[in-house]
């Protein structure tokens, strides 16, 4: 196979069958990386076209993904996650891009999953046209439910940084781009629940992305726990 999917997912039983659904016609290894207690599991364990399931319970998104791409076997990791629905041809949109040498990932956009006016402005502006303003300027920020990498560029890389508790993909991202190109593929869209939004609200999250770009490219500090 040319690529794995790795999923984590924790505590998502209700929404994980959804999310899987479009690989059953998608050729790839299907790696699921599960924890919580809910039988999100079980979901993962009864689909016929998962190939592996990891157990992780410790250590957030990052962790899961890093335990996910270790277990996979594929030269190109895609990532999305439980509370995501991909197109039909996700798989190949991300793979096109890897004819090209230089290439070590690629990301794309998103629209919300949830049916409102208020999400789909905002996750238009924020989860597309940012990506296009700010990607050029070399603020990349490959988001953990589409994402792609080489698999020998992620491994050099050392994989996502377990010890920060946000803005995770983003911080891979920037190492990423050490390592080749990294490409913004805005046809390559998936709907995600926008509950993240809806229980946080956009403007404190958009500040938190604020106050990490100047942390990091006008304060020049690392990436660390205590980033945020």
């Amino acid at each position: 196979m040319d690529a794995a999917v790795i999923v984590p997912a924790y505590n998502e039983a209700e929404s994980l069958a959804r999310c899987l659904a479009p690989f059953e016609s998608q050729p790839v290894e299907l790696v699921v990386v599960v924890g919580g207690d809910d039988g999100t599991e079980q979901v993962a364990r009864e689909t016929p076209f998962v190939d592996t399931v990891v157990r992780s319970d410790e250590g957030g998104a990052g962790a899961a993904r890093n335990r996910g791409a270790a277990a996979a076997t594929a030269p190109i990791l895609l990532f999305t996650d439980a509370d995501t629905v991909v197109p039909d041809d996700w798989v190949r949109l991300h793979l096109r891009h890897y004819a090209d040498d230089d290439v070590v990932g690629v990301g794309g956009p998103a629209r919300p999953l949830e049916d409102s006016l208020k999400h789909r402005v905002l996750f238009k502006l924020l989860s597309d046209y940012w990506y296009r303003v700010s990607w050029p300027l070399g603020f990349v920020q490959q988001p953990g439910f589409n994402c792609s990498f080489r698999a020998g560029a992620f491994e050099a890389a050392g994989g996502f940084d377990e010890d920060i508790p946000f803005m995770e993909d983003t911080e891979l991202s920037l190492r990423m781009k050490d390592y080749g190109r990294i490409v913004y593929d805005a046809d390559s869209c998936v709907s995600t629940s926008a509950r993240r939004e809806a229980d946080e609200g956009y403007l404190s999250l958009f500040a938190k992305y604020v106050r990490g770009y100047a942390n990091h490219y006008i304060l020049r500090r690392e990436f660390d726990a205590e980033y945020f």
